[in-house]
């Protein structure tokens, strides 16, 4: 069985937001990359990350070998959180539509960097596209989905399978 994602969960994640994809390496250290997108399935069990094979090739290596999978999504705004996890992902080809998400949501993201005042080039460093080419979707079926917003709730199990 897996998680079904509430409608105000999606809805959260087709935000402005910062992404973050983890895993846990061969030497069994956690290893992190920034994320360029994710676009949930229809039937709202699964979703598709995107990265750049160049930033995350140590998640990539270490999804590879069998790690787990989590995506941490955050509004830097409001700081509010979810994290996804999964007990592995496997990699799909990257489409037109892949590369037309990953580019609406690196856009959002610098735009809500830009509304909290940051500086030009650190929302751009922050927010950087790099060559569609480059981009890795990757899927996975979430097993348990977490509120990580900071504070009393933090950590509260929002779905589980």
């Amino acid at each position: 069985m897996r998680v079904l994602l509430t409608p105000d969960q999606i809805a959260f994640l087709q935000g402005p937001l910062s992404m973050n994809v983890g895993a846990v390496g061969r030497d069994g250290w956690p290893c992190v990359c920034r994320a360029q997108g994710a676009i949930v399935a229809r039937d709202r069990r699964s979703l598709t990350v995107l990265l750049s094979a160049a930033r995350g090739r140590a998640v990539l290596d270490a999804l590879d070998a069998g790690s787990a999978i989590t995506l941490v999504a955050s509004r830097p705004a409001t700081h509010a959180t979810l994290q996804l996890k999964a007990a592995g992902a496997v990699r799909v080809g990257v489409s037109a539509a892949h590369r037309v998400a990953s580019a609406h949501c690196v856009a959002a993201f610098a735009g809500e960097l830009e509304t909290l005042g940051y500086a030009k080039e650190l929302k751009s460093t922050l927010a950087a596209v790099l060559p569609t080419d480059d981009l890795v979707a990757l899927r996975f079926a979430p097993e348990i989905v977490f509120d990580q917003t900071p504070g009393p709730d933090a950590g509260r199990v929002l779905a589980r399978a």
